[in-house]
C-alpha cells in the first residue's frame, strides 16, 4: 500500500474509533481496539492528532478526547460566530483534519449564507502546523477568509457554480460545475484555494478548500493530486450531509 494512503487510512481510523467511542475521554487502549491498530501504531497516530489539536489529553493517565471546538488562533471577537447554517458535523472536522495531514496545506469548510448579499462563510478548519503564520497575517485577509460573497473566490464559486441557474450564461460556473472544482486566489497574498462543492442531496451545502501557496500549483501533477484529494474529501462529506447517522448528526 502506498504510504501516504497508508498514513491516511490510519489517521481517519483514530478519529473514527473516537467518534465511535462516543462523548468524553478514552484510554489508548480503546481507542487502538476500535480503530484495529496496534497500540503503538495508534499510540503514534494519536500524539499526532494531539499536536493537530484534533485531540486533546486529559488526566494523569493519559485518556484522550475529540477537542470540543477547532483551534483559531484570533483574539476573541475576530472569528466570525456560528450561524444557523453551521455544518454542525463532527465528521467535518474530522475528514478536514485527515486532509489536511495528508496534504500539509490548511484545509477549510464553509457554508453559504443566503440572507442579502450571497455569502461564504467560515464552518470549520484544520490549521496543521500553520496556525502562527495564519495569526500573522493581516486581519482584513483574515476577515475575507473567514466571510467575504460568493463572487470573492473559488471557495464561494463551486458554491455560486450550483446554485439554481447561476451558471447561465456564465462560461466560467459553468465550467467549475461541470469539472466539480475551482482553483483560484484567496484573500491571503500569495495563495490560491482549490474547492469543491458539498452537497445534502441534490442541494448545494457549502464548500471545502485547501489553502496552497499559488507557486506549488505550477506543477500540473501537484494541481491534480491536490484537486483529487479535496474532492475526495467532499465527496466524503456529502455522503455523511446526505445521510447522517447518530454520530454524525447536524443540528440543520
Amino acid at each position: 500500500m502506498d504510504h501516504g494512503t497508508s498514513s491516511v487510512s490510519r489517521t481517519v481510523a483514530v478519529l473514527r474509533a473516537m467518534r465511535r467511542l462516543g462523548p468524553g475521554a478514552h484510554s489508548l487502549g480503546a481507542i487502538a481496539a476500535q480503530a484495529d491498530l496496534p497500540l503503538a501504531t495508534a499510540h503514534r497516530y494519536v500524539q499526532a492528532l494531539v499536536t493537530e489539536r484534533a485531540l486533546t489529553r486529559r488526566g494523569p493517565r493519559g485518556r484522550y478526547a475529540l477537542a470540543e471546538a477547532p483551534y483559531v488562533p484570533f483574539e476573541p471577537g475576530r472569528e466570525p460566530a456560528k450561524t444557523p447554517t453551521s455544518l454542525g458535523v463532527t465528521a467535518v472536522r474530522n475528514e478536514l483534519t485527515a486532509l489536511q495531514a495528508r496534504t500539509g496545506h490548511i484545509a477549510l469548510a464553509y457554508v453559504p449564507l443566503l440572507i442579502g448579499r450571497p455569502l461564504r462563510v467560515h464552518a470549520e478548519q484544520a490549521l496543521g502546523g500553520h496556525a502562527r503564520s495564519l495569526d500573522a497575517a493581516p486581519r482584513a485577509a483574515l476577515e475575507a477568509l473567514w466571510r467575504a460573497p460568493l463572487e470573492t473566490d473559488a471557495s464561494g464559486w463551486v458554491i455560486l457554480a450550483n446554485l439554481g441557474d447561476h451558471a447561465a450564461g456564465r462560461p466560467q460556473l459553468a465550467r467549475i460545475r461541470d469539472q466539480g472544482h475551482a482553483i483560484g486566489p484567496t484573500p491571503l497574498f500569495g495563495h490560491d484555494a482549490i474547492a469543491a462543492p458539498l452537497w445534502r442531496g441534490r442541494t448545494v451545502a457549502g464548500s471545502v478548500s485547501l489553502l496552497v501557496r499559488h507557486a506549488e500549483l505550477h506543477d500540473e501533477v501537484v494541481r491534480a493530486r491536490l484537486a483529487g484529494a479535496v474532492m475526495d474529501t467532499a465527496a466524503r462529506l456529502s455522503g455523511y450531509l446526505t445521510h447522517p447517522g447518530p454520530s454524525t448528526s447536524s443540528a440543520l
